[in-house]
């Protein structure tokens, strides 16, 4: 048993799976949906539905 056995450490690869580089490359994460801004006339309509008096503020507020 005078036998010297030698370990060599093997290396790993630096990366196995390269990550992509930008948002518009396929493999990412949940992408964002494309939604625009509501319309204000439908969100005025929703909102005096809702609550009347928070409706009229809104519309103070932004000029409506």
């Amino acid at each position: 048993m005078n036998e010297r056995i030698d370990l060599e450490r093997r290396e790993r690869p630096f990366d196995p799976m390269p990550k992509p580089t930008g948002p518009g490359e396929e493999g990412g994460g949940p992408k964002r949906p494309e939604t625009g801004s509501p319309d204000k006339d439908n969100l005025l309509k929703r909102m005096r539905k809702v609550d009347p008096k928070q409706a009229e503020r809104y519309r103070q507020r932004t000029g409506e």
